[in-house]
C-alpha cells in the first residue's frame, strides 16, 4: 500500500481539498496555513478512515450536506463515505479491510486529541505497573529515552523502565527511594512524545497529528524534527503533521514543508519555502537562499542569468556583493560555523571567472561565470566580435571597467543590453552556472 489518495466534498466550509501521498518512501510532511483553511477538518478526515465515528464525535451534524463525501483511494482501492441522513453524518455502506483500516493513525488537536486526556488504562493498571518495577519485571526503553533526552536535553530519563501489561507498554521514571512517576503524571508535552513514540512502533504506516506543536515548548519543537526523520526511516512510517510554531518550520527542508490555502471553500496544498509560510502567516518577511557574489556589475548579470534560465523561482533570495573573492569565500565560511545568514545549503557564492584558478575556487559552493568579468568580456567581444552592436569611435580606454563604463554613461548601451548581449554570446558556456542556479532556486523534485 503506496499510493494515498483522500478527496473532501462539501464538509463544512470546504467544498473541495485533495491530498494525495506515496507512502513508499518514509519522511515528513508538514502542512502550515492560516486558521480556518482546512486543516483540522483535513485531519479528522484521515482518523475517519480507521475510525468512523471520528466526524459524531468531533464535528457538529451542520457540517453536512446531501452533497458531502469523504473518498479514499489507497493503490486503486475506493472506499467512500457519504453522508446518511439516519445518523445526519458520513457513513461508508460497505465493510472496509482490517489492513486498510490499519494503515493510519491520527491524533486530534485539543481538546480530542489522547494527549490532553490521560489514558484512564494506565490508572487501572497502576497496580500491576507497581508490581512489576517492584520485582524488577520491567525493560530500559533506551530508544525512547535518548529521543526524550534529547528532545528536552535533560538526564531525567535515565532511569525510565519499560512495563507490559496484557500485550500493552507502560512507562514510568522510577526514583531513588523506589517510587515512581506514571507516564500520566509527567508533563503533557513529555506524555505526548511518549504516545506519539508508541504510535510510531505501532503498526500505522501514515501517522497524522494535528498541532503537533501546541504542547511542546520551544526548545522541544526546534528539536523535533530531526528525531522524527530518523523514526521515519527506520520504521518506514510517513508523518503528516500540521503546525503553527516557527521553531519546528525552520528545522525542516523545502521538500516537507506544504501551504494549505482556501479560497471560495476550493482548499489547495502546494510546496512552499520556509520564508513564504513565515511571511503569509505572521508577516515576517526574509529569504531562503543567499548568493554572496563580488561586486554590484556581477549581481546585476547575476539576476539577469536567473531570468534566463530559471523560469520557476520557487526559493525567496537575496544576492549580496561583498567585494573581492577572498572576502566573498571567507564570508561563506564564517556562515558555515555560525549560520547568521542560514544553513550552510543555503548559501553559495559566484565569483568572475578569473578567478577560477584561486584556491578558495575549489570549495563546492563556490561557482563561477564562464567568463573573465562582464566588463573584461564586452571589451575581448567589441574587438573580436564583427557583428558587436555597440560602435563607438574611440580607441584609447585605460581598461576594460573604463570601456564598460563608457558604453552607459554616452547611452551606446544600457546595463540591461549589454548583459543581454553577453547572454546570447556566451549561452553555449553559460549552461553550467545556469544549471547551478536553476537548481539552487527552483521547486524542489516531489
Amino acid at each position: 500500500m503506496n499510493r494515498f489518495r483522500v478527496s473532501l466534498e462539501s464538509i463544512q466550509h470546504v467544498a473541495s481539498l485533495t491530498l494525495e501521498l506515496d507512502l513508499s518512501p518514509p519522511g515528513l510532511v508538514c502542512l502550515v496555513g492560516r486558521n480556518g483553511a482546512g486543516k483540522t477538518t483535513l485531519v479528522r478526515a484521515l482518523r475517519n478512515f480507521s475510525s468512523a465515528d471520528t466526524f459524531v464525535r468531533t464535528a457538529t451534524p451542520y457540517a453536512f450536506s446531501p452533497d458531502s463525501r469523504i473518498t479514499y483511494v489507497v493503490d486503486g482501492t475506493e472506499v467512500v463515505f457519504a453522508y446518511d441522513d439516519l445518523i445526519r453524518s458520513l457513513n461508508c455502506k460497505k465493510a472496509i479491510p482490517v489492513e486498510l483500516r490499519n494503515l493510519i493513525a491520527a491524533e486530534l488537536p485539543m481538546p480530542h486529541g489522547s494527549r490532553f486526556n490521560y489514558f484512564k488504562s494506565a490508572s487501572e493498571a497502576d497496580l500491576d505497573i507497581r508490581r512489576a518495577i517492584a520485582l524488577g519485571n520491567h525493560g530500559h526503553p533506551e530508544e525512547l529515552v535518548s529521543f526524550l533526552a534529547a528532545i528536552y536535553d535533560s538526564p531525567r530519563y535515565s532511569e525510565m523502565v519499560e512495563v507490559a501489561v496484557k500485550g500493552k507498554s507502560y512507562y514510568a521514571i522510577v526514583k531513588g527511594d523506589g517510587t515512581y512517576i506514571r507516564e500520566d503524571y509527567l508533563s503533557s508535552g513529555e506524555y505526548f512524545l511518549i504516545n506519539l513514540y508508541r504510535t510510531i512502533k505501532g503498526g500505522a504506516r501514515l501517522i497524522v497529528i494535528d498541532e503537533i506543536d501546541i504542547s511542546l515548548d520551544a526548545a522541544a519543537q526546534a528539536n523535533l524534527a530531526g528525531w522524527l526523520r530518523v523514526f521515519c526511516a527506520k520504521y518506514g512510517r510517513k508523518i503528516l503533521f500540521t503546525t503553527h510554531s516557527l521553531a519546528l518550520m525552520r528545522q525542516l527542508s523545502s521538500d516537507e514543508l506544504f501551504y494549505i490555502d482556501e479560497k471560495e471553500g476550493r482548499v489547495s496544498i502546494t510546496p512552499t519555502s520556509y520564508s513564504y509560510a513565515k511571511a503569509r502567516l505572521f508577516g515576517f518577511f526574509g529569504w531562503d537562499k543567499y548568493i554572496l557574489t563580488e561586486d554590484e556589475v556581477l549581481l546585476g548579470f547575476i539576476e539577469a542569468v536567473i531570468e534566463k534560465y530559471c523560469p520557476q523561482i520557487f526559493f525567496r533570495y537575496k544576492i549580496i556583493f561583498i567585494g573581492g573573492g577572498v572576502q566573498v569565500t571567507n564570508l561563506m565560511r564564517h556562515n558555515e560555523r555560525e549560520q547568521f545568514l542560514s544553513s550552510p545549503e543555503n548559501v553559495i557564492a559566484i565569483l568572475d571567472g578569473d578567478q577560477k584558478n584561486r584556491k578558495f575556487a575549489g570549495h563546492p559552493r563556490v561557482h563561477t561565470i564562464p567568463i573573465d568579468s562582464v566588463e573584461k568580456a564586452i571589451y575581448s567581444d567589441s574587438r573580436t566580435d564583427r557583428g558587436f552592436p555597440f560602435s563607438t569611435n574611440r580607441n584609447d580606454f585605460t581598461s576594460e571597467k573604463d570601456f564598460h563604463n563608457y558604453l552607459q554613461q554616452k547611452g551606446v548601451a544600457t546595463q540591461k543590453q549589454i548583459f543581454d548581449y553577453l547572454i546570447t554570446k556566451h549561452e553555449e558556456a553559460l549552461q553550467i552556472i545556469g544549471g547551478t542556479l536553476r537548481n539552487f532556486l527552483s521547486p524542489p523534485v516531489q
